[in-house]
């Protein structure tokens, strides 16, 4: 009964309420986003060959320049190679911690959003990554490693 009351509060905010909690969330997304400060947990990846599958205890970490990452990954490479079954099996997570090159951010204040891109290192390995935040705090990664398919991850961003 209590959950009701509180979903019935929350949903008959006036637009002047609601407006000045997205003018809130956008500034704390910008304060951590801008300091290069923040925490992305995923709740879901689209491979570029597959359909969307949701995800539990994934995440991207940016503290300053350093990129900490640990994400499923489905796809294949461009360049067929020789691997074994634990090599293959390695290929389906992205997980290291390296530094960022050329962080960039872009505001968007039509779309009342926001977007990072930035190159990492890991191993052999490029990758190029593409985030845009919205107001409200949800996050899309766009990652395109060097060589591999392409996938795309949804999450929520929260400040370090």
């Amino acid at each position: 009964m209590f959950f009701v009351a509180a979903l019935l509060m929350t949903a008959c905010a006036t637009p002047e309420e609601r407006a000045a909690r997205e003018a809130e969330n956008l500034k704390v997304v910008k304060e951590c986003v801008g300091a290069q400060r923040y925490k992305i947990s995923v709740t879901s990846m689209t491979p570029m060959r597959s359909t969307s599958v949701p995800v539990t205890s994934r995440y991207l970490t940016v503290d300053g320049d350093e990129l900490n990452c640990y994400l499923p990954y489905a796809g294949r490479d461009d360049i067929p190679q020789m691997k074994t079954r634990g090599e293959r099996r390695m290929d389906a997570k992205l997980e290291f911690r390296t530094t960022i090159e050329n962080y960039l951010l872009q505001l968007q204040p039509k779309k009342k959003s926001g977007v990072v891109t930035f190159k990492a290192k890991s191993g052999g390995d490029e990758m190029k990554f593409t985030i845009t935040i919205d107001n409200h705090g949800k996050a899309r990664i766009h990652l395109e490693p060097e060589g591999r398919d392409y996938i795309d991850y949804e999450g929520t961003v929260v400040a370090l």
